[in-house]
């Protein structure tokens, strides 16, 4: 297959799968996951694109998107992109596969598949995307799509509650990407990626601008402290889920963002502050993932803190280091998640001291457990080990206390690793008794994931498993890979191994007193404290401006109103001022003495038809402002819609009570009075503002180019038909809406007609 139609069909495929999905699930029910399975396969299929990717040579596609403004929907498949890619497409093929076991026959099955599907394509889209409003696009796409996902079990609780704690806080991300994307493309001179120039962005002014916000873009996604809350609430998601956000997808998206942009980051402070935090997430994602008791929430915790990891190695520049985790981390973390699936599914309980032995019942479960656990753990012959020999050699390269908060919070990686595993062995404890192994269904997909987890470590030479893809990824990350292996002889690294096992052995053991003592130590504040009581001000503070402004009067509401108008007009229209006006011609100055006239007389009317009688008045002036200014076709349209107009009030005015004084101060009439001229100041500035171009006139493109490109020596006939045709064709949509309206209104009969007994005056003020 053709290369680039190869790369738009892996972002295309999935999306246009995911409006078929709703039809499928509905017949289908759960087992179409089977089918739904195979829109992840131009995905898969882009290793046929590996070779040149490996040489350098990225393939690139285009779609036009707004050709007017050279707006394109570009892909770039580069080593690192086509490497998530392939992890992205592997990981979302296993998941629907175990979707298709995991899913009861209760559940919504078309929109499950239809928003994991959409979720797949998004980020498709996000690591393939070069265009830098594309992958904001697909940012966005991926914020919302898992909120649909996170909250698909809409009537519990956690699962409001997770849904909307992820879109507030990735939308502030998002926020700050859309600020960074547009200070990039402008500094940049490109709207794409791979055209950004680095040293042009970083003499700009607005560099680092730009990078604070694409950090803080890149920590929200990621769940960097002090935006990690969201992560661990998102477990309340099904656990196909929760396997593809927390393994290989959305919650990389930031670790994405760093690396795609380390070219920016090199040799600034940013790359220091990257460290730091990321290596503060690892720490306190580790501290919290040991005190949980819900398998699923420690899962959570630790993929927050191997987040901080890859965020630390990938923002200081240790590239090689990072890739090599975040595959394997893809592997393992991926693995437990569909294990926890499973012992949910058969022993009914998540939690860590109600559960216990259940090797015995889950043989294979188990099986499959183990090497995924020990990998997470980084204890050999498993990649984790690998990865994390890599994470220390790195840390000694920035000093001492990055290394310190690296084995402090490999220590922690340890234990709950540890922790994890606890319920699989000891004696047996299980409310439910009817434990049994999962058919065969169900644990299908936890074996190809496994085996990479095997082969990451036991098979670790270059061009082979996880050599293969750091591998890859290595053109476009320019980092020299080395080759990959578990034994290196002696070396510092390998003593911190040691040292790391045998700390985190000792605080394994002694893991329940520990957490008694995390607990004592809790404050009473945290981020998640903060978040509610956030909330709970902004709810209080909506309440307060409703019940300010929601009783008021109508009057009241148009003074705030008129004086935001000549506010904004004041603080923004004077600056435009010509420095000469030039003079009114007398018949303007005629028919404006008109419409002034007309604007008086409704004032001062005493009854509705005068007043409609002096608005008439006014509107028909407008039409011969026109007239004066030789534009026909307007006057003509202002004189249909003012007759139209007047004719409706005329047909109304039998259903209306009679006018009522407006009875108010004289400091509110006054305070009415200066609104009024303020108002009248702003649109005046206006008026005048305009009588200076900022750009120049388009009159004479038109005379030039109403004959040999519209064909027509009508100048207005060709600009409303050919040059302004969508234009036109909205008003005549408008008018034509308009015209059904009013007929409508006109026709209806005595059923909607109030019943008027007599002609007196008494009559009609009852009525």
């Amino acid at each position: 297959m053709n290369p680039e139609r190869l790369l738009l069909l892996t972002v295309l495929v999935p999306l246009f799968s995911a409006a078929l999905a709703p039809f499928l699930g509905g017949g289908l029910r759960a087992r179409a996951g089977w089918l739904l399975a195979a829109a992840f396969a131009p995905g898969i299929g882009l290793l046929a694109l590996a070779p040149q990717a490996r040489q350098g040579r990225p393939v690139e596609a285009a779609l036009a998107w707004v050709p007017s403004i050279d707006l394109e929907l570009a892909f770039r498949a580069d080593g690192f992109s086509l490497m998530f890619a392939l992890i992205t497409s592997a990981v979302g093929f296993l998941i629907l596969l175990y979707a298709a076991s995991y899913l009861g026959p209760g559940e919504r099955h078309g929109r499950f598949y239809s928003h994991l599907l959409l979720f797949g394509s998004a980020m498709l889209g996000l690591v393939l995307a070069d265009n830098l409003v594309a992958l904001l696009v697909f940012w966005e796409l991926t914020s919302i799509s898992s909120f649909l996902l996170i909250g698909f079990w809409g009537s519990r609780k956690p699962s409001q509650d997770g849904a909307l704690k992820a879109l507030v806080i990735t939308a502030l991300g998002g926020l700050a990407l859309l600020a960074a994307v547009v200070l990039l493309a402008l500094a940049g001179g490109s709207g794409r990626l791979s055209g950004l120039d680095a040293e042009v962005l970083r003499s700009s002014p607005v560099f680092v601008p730009a990078v604070v916000l694409l950090v803080i873009a890149a920590f929200a996604k990621s769940a960097q402290v002090p935006f990690h809350l969201w992560l661990p609430t998102a477990m309340e998601a099904p656990t196909p889920v929760s396997a593809y956000l927390h393994s290989a997808t959305m919650v990389k998206a930031g670790v994405v963002l760093i690396a795609k942009f380390g070219f920016l980051l090199q040799g600034t402070p940013f790359t220091t502050i990257i460290l730091f935090f990321g290596l503060a997430t690892l720490f306190w994602g580790g501290y919290l993932a040991l005190r949980q008791d819900d398998l699923k929430a420690l899962l959570a915790y630790s993929t927050v803190s191997q987040l901080g990891l890859m965020m630390a190695l990938y923002g200081s520049g240790h590239a090689f280091a990072a890739t090599v985790h975040l595959v394997n981390h893809a592997a393992f973390k991926a693995a437990l998640f569909l294990v926890v699936g499973i012992v949910d599914h058969k022993a009914g309980s998540r939690s860590i001291s109600a559960l216990g032995g259940l090797a015995r019942r889950l043989p294979v479960t188990a099986a499959l457990a183990i090497p995924a656990a020990l990998s997470m753990a980084a204890l050999p012959p498993f990649g984790g080990f690998i990865s994390k020999e890599l994470f220390y050699e790195g840390m000694l390269h920035e000093g001492l206390v990055p290394i310190v908060l690296a084995l402090t919070g490999s220590i922690l990686t340890f234990a709950y690793s540890l922790r994890f595993l606890t319920v699989f062995f000891g004696p047996y404890r299980c409310q439910n008794p009817n434990v049994h192994e999962a058919r065969f269904p169900f644990w299908l997909p936890l074996t190809p994931l496994v085996a990479a987890v095997l082969a990451f470590g036991l098979v670790p030479w270059q061009d082979t498993v996880a050599g293969w893809f750091t591998g890859l990824a290595a053109p476009s990350l320019g980092y020299q890979g080395a080759p990959l292996a578990l034994w290196h002889g002696p070396s510092l690294t390998l003593a911190l191994s040691v040292l790391t096992w045998l700390l985190g052995l000792a605080l394994f053991s002694i893991c329940a007193p520990f957490n008694r003592l995390q607990r004592a130590l809790t404050p009473p504040w945290n981020v998640n404290t903060l978040y509610y009581g956030s909330l709970e001000a902004l709810e209080r503070l909506a309440q307060g401006v409703t019940a300010l402004t929601q009783g008021a009067s109508f009057a009241t509401h148009l003074r705030f109103i008129w004086l935001a108008v000549a506010f904004i007009g004041a603080s923004v229209l004077w600056r435009f001022l010509p420095v000469g006006v030039e003079p009114v011609p007398l018949e303007v100055s005629a028919v404006a003495l008109l419409i002034l006239g007309g604007v008086a007389g409704v004032l001062a009317a005493q009854t509705r038809l005068s007043a409609l009688i002096f608005t008439s008045l006014a509107g028909f002036g407008s039409t011969l402002i026109f007239v004066v200014l030789r534009a026909p076709d307007l006057a003509l349209t202002q004189l249909l819609i003012e007759t139209v107009t007047v004719i409706l009030f005329l047909s109304v005015f039998r259903f209306l009570p009679l006018l009522t004084r407006y009875s108010r101060s004289r400091a509110v009439a006054g305070l009415d009075a200066v609104i009024a001229t303020a108002v009248a100041a702003t649109v005046f500035t206006l008026l005048v503002a305009v009588q200076t171009p900022v750009a120049p006139r388009i009159r004479d493109f038109f005379l030039e180019n109403s004959l040999p490109l519209g064909g027509g020596k009508n100048v207005v006939n060709v600009i409303l038909v050919d040059f302004r045709g969508y234009d036109t064709l909205g008003e005549i949509t408008v008018l034509g809406i308009v015209a059904v309206t009013v007929i409508a209104l006109l026709r209806l009969r005595a059923g909607g007609k109030p019943t008027v007994e007599g002609s007196g005056r008494e009559d009609r003020e009852t009525t």
